[in-house]
């Protein structure tokens, strides 16, 4: 037997085309025709994680991708339908979608809308134009304030900008002029982060040139927290940002360690057993692969059982992200360990200003435990 997920992920992995820094489980479309097929496929998928966790009732969904909104509004349909059909879901689900706001209409927007999308998250990166250019954004400054302008009436209840920092070439200026147009839009929620280059990019294979040294980047973020805190935006999470009450409800459930469904190519889920053990599942990867699984009714994903090692370095790799730190209720409750299992480490680290204990119960990142938070964060591989 076996918890009953809270949370559901549904990916849609197509883009017009590969951001050069972009890691995610995104592909290039050639042919349309994939849309329709997938969307079929996507739905049996749905029904066939439904039989596993039927009684799940479902407190947020999320469909990320790729570029959700090259599937238009019956598609994306379908496969809510699908999810109503198949779970249970609660009166005031947070259902978020993300969008390019270079290839979206109001129109579009409506339609969403009307299916059941009530949040909404814009992949904007920058609000100029020669940064947008220097990502291989297709999209300008213009095509973000119109979508947002027009997600604003349609009335969608919350609506995140992305926002990255320390892109090539990128000045305090240009950065701070980022975040004060980001706060003039005024948007619920703000995701605020910095470009890393990571393995299998194009950029990994050709760095551009022009990026931001160490403390340029440093000063840089230093500035945008700032303006950031006096707007009214509360810092969360190591890199988002709300007003009062408009936290994205499925990534505090990632950051806490929560149980997920994966819906999708590449899409990943955890689900726990009622012995504590705790499974992690992933599907195919490539969209024909996955694809052709579900055609054939082959298992569709890879399972791993955490060890326990697994269970405490995916908590804090998770956790410490979140900047109201953890409780050893919450440790113990989330990974079904004894929270002696980490006592010593985190005595080490409170030691190095890296972490601190607070009466409360509850045990944060220090300001330059934060700073340092990967490195933070792999201490654990050792515990």
């Amino acid at each position: 037997m076996f918890t009953h997920p809270s949370s559901i992920y549904v990916h849609l992995p197509w883009c017009w085309s590969k951001c050069p820094y972009c890691d995610f489980n995104s592909h290039v479309l050639i042919d349309k025709s994939k849309l329709n097929t997938y969307t079929k496929l996507i739905t049996k998928d749905i029904e066939n994680e439904a039989k596993k966790f039927k009684q799940s009732k479902l407190k947020t969904i999320f469909i990320g991708g790729g570029t959700p909104n090259l599937f238009d509004s019956g598609s994306i349909a379908k496969i809510f339908d699908s999810i109503k059909t198949n779970f249970d879901i609660e009166s005031n689900c947070e259902i978020t979608m993300e969008i390019n706001p270079g290839s979206i209409k109001k129109a579009q927007l409506m339609e969403y809308r009307s299916i059941g999308i009530n949040r909404l998250s814009i992949g904007a990166q920058s609000f100029n134009e020669k940064l947008l250019k220097s990502i291989g954004r297709d999209h300008s400054p213009k095509h973000i304030e119109s979508v947002f302008k027009a997600a604003s009436e349609v009335n969608f209840e919350s609506i995140n900008i992305d926002l990255m920092f320390g892109l090539p070439n990128q000045s305090r200026l240009m950065a701070k002029n980022d975040i004060e147009k980001i706060i003039d839009l005024s948007p619920e929620h703000i995701s605020y982060y910095q470009l890393t280059i990571e393995p299998n990019t194009k950029f990994f294979y050709d760095k551009p040139n022009g990026l931001p040294s160490s403390d340029k980047q440093n000063l840089i973020q230093e500035d945008c927290l700032n303006l950031l805190e006096e707007a009214g935006y509360g810092r969360y999470e190591i890199s988002a940002f709300s007003k009062k009450n408009f936290e994205c409800k499925h990534n505090l459930n990632y950051w806490r360690f929560g149980d997920y469904i994966a819906v999708g190519a590449g899409a990943h889920g955890k689900y726990r057993l009622k012995n504590d053990d705790m499974i992690r599942y992933k599907k195919a990867s490539n969209p024909n692969i996955y694809m052709k699984n579900i055609i054939s009714n082959k298992s569709i994903y890879k399972e791993k059982l955490l060890s326990n090692s697994d269970k405490i370095f995916e908590f804090m790799l998770n956790n410490l992200r979140l900047m109201s730190g953890f409780s050893i209720v919450h440790f113990e409750s989330a990974t079904g360990l004894k929270y002696d299992t980490i006592e010593k480490k985190l005595s080490e680290l409170n030691n190095l200003n890296l972490m601190k204990y607070y009466p409360s119960g509850y045990w944060k990142p220090t300001a330059l435990g934060f700073k340092f938070l990967d490195n933070l964060q792999c201490e654990f591989l050792k515990v």
